[in-house]
């Protein structure tokens, strides 16, 4: 029961890796079919989550809509991979998982910390004209993300240990 608990574990920034890629299908849902009750849905559904790695990743220089698709599908398909086998690649495995740990904690914080008016606005935030920040809740799933990509970068800081111990 313990092999497929942690492999579980291990696909967790798999899991992050194609909820970002879902996020970019959804805008693009979005923008085809804009009346559409459901593409709203998916889409305010996983905005809380990948807003900000999303919104990061495309505003670098040559990657645009396809290229953070397939960096996030590469990414999520790799992740598979490395969590079927942990033991061959630990130190990609680590990095595999603290880069989406990274990802998911700075969309929680965003989240937690947006606001639309100008009361208690920082003057850094102003100077780069982030307006569109909406007040938005915590969410669920975010959360359920956060907490498996987590103990995914526990597990590979375990296996890193019982590496260097051996």
């Amino acid at each position: 029961m313990r092999n497929p608990v942690l492999t579980f574990i291990r696909l967790g920034p798999s899991v992050a890796y194609v909820l970002a890629a879902i996020f970019l299908i959804s805008m693009v849902l979005l923008a085809h079919y804009p009346a559409s009750v459901w593409a709203w849905w998916l889409y305010m559904t996983i905005l809380p989550v990948m807003r900000e790695p999303i919104f990061q990743l495309l505003a670098n220089t040559g990657i645009e809509f396809w290229g953070a698709f397939t960096i996030s599908m590469l990414a999520a398909v790799f992740g598979v991979y490395l969590a079927m086998r942990p033991e061959r690649y630990p130190r990609t495995t680590f990095i595999h998982a603290h880069v989406a740990l990274v990802a998911t904690a700075s969309a929680m914080v965003r989240v937690v910390n947006t606001q639309a008016g100008l009361s208690s606005v920082s003057l850094p935030q102003v100077l780069h004209g982030d307006w569109s920040m909406l007040r938005i809740t915590d969410s669920r799933l975010g959360m359920a993300l956060l907490v498996l990509v987590f103990f995914a970068c526990l597990c590979s800081h375990i296996a890193m240990i019982r590496r260097i111990r051996a």
